[in-house]
């Protein structure tokens, strides 16, 4: 997975497979990240993270020793339910026979949707849901506990739902997710849901040439502009 797309090093889009990954280096790191799993007996879901620089050399960053936010698009990916993985393993079985022969066979990016304004400074827009409709069809998935009613309270983080587009192709996943996002509707508060259109619509992301500082070159462009969302023009 690809998680280059971050804010104050909080990610906000992750797509997999990486579009900036060769074949070979995924399998060196994930030859490295199974060495280093076994070196340690870790057994269950886990996650390596790597930091890779422009000559393709990585650097371990950190392990995360459960089930990550993102890991919606390595399920759409590879074909398969790692929370179900997950429990099996933890009941003392083995990974299902398809998932040990896995391997990537579509491409998938995941939007975070957040309850702030990114004309604020994403400023936390907790509050009541007015109105909630949520985008659906072939290749979209939307992982969320957000409803028409639900109250966004101020204390938590302010992720209300996960959109996932996925395709026979980058290009496809891209142009799915735009069509996502625009028939995306929350009224009531304020998210993330244009920010994430203006992403869709930047070429650098379209060509995939993009890297952790993406978004701040993206915002600081005379080019930006935010999406006006469904939500918004109905308010």
């Amino acid at each position: 997975r690809d998680c280059s797309i971050q804010r104050r090093n909080q990610k906000v889009i992750e797509e997999c497979p990486s579009p900036l990954m060769t074949e070979g280096l995924r399998k060196k790191m994930g030859h490295a990240s199974v060495k280093l799993a076994q070196s340690v007996g870790y057994q269950n879901a886990g996650t390596m993270e790597f930091l890779v620089d422009n000559s393709g050399h990585f650097y371990f960053m950190e392990m995360n020793t459960r089930i990550q936010v993102e890991h919606t698009i390595t399920e759409e990916v590879y074909g398969c339910d790692l929370v179900k993985e997950q429990i099996r393993i933890a009941a003392g079985e083995r990974l299902s026979p398809h998932v040990e022969r896995a391997s990537p066979r579509l491409h998938a990016i995941q939007c975070r949707i957040n309850a702030e304004d990114p004309a604020k400074n994403f400023q936390s827009s907790p509050g009541r849901i007015a109105f909630y409709y949520a985008p659906g069809g072939r290749g979209i998935r939307v992982d969320s506990h957000a409803y028409t009613g639900y109250v966004v309270p101020p204390y938590y983080d302010s992720l209300i739902a996960k959109l996932i587009a996925v395709g026979a192709s980058r290009r496809s996943t891209i142009d799915r997710m735009r069509r996502a996002l625009d028939e995306y509707y929350i009224t009531g508060i304020t998210t993330t849901v244009g920010f994430h259109g203006a992403i869709m619509r930047s070429m650098e992301f379209r060509e995939g040439k993009y890297d952790t500082g993406f978004v701040e070159r993206l915002m600081n462009s005379d080019k930006f502009e935010l999406i006006a969302t469904p939500g918004r023009l109905h308010e």
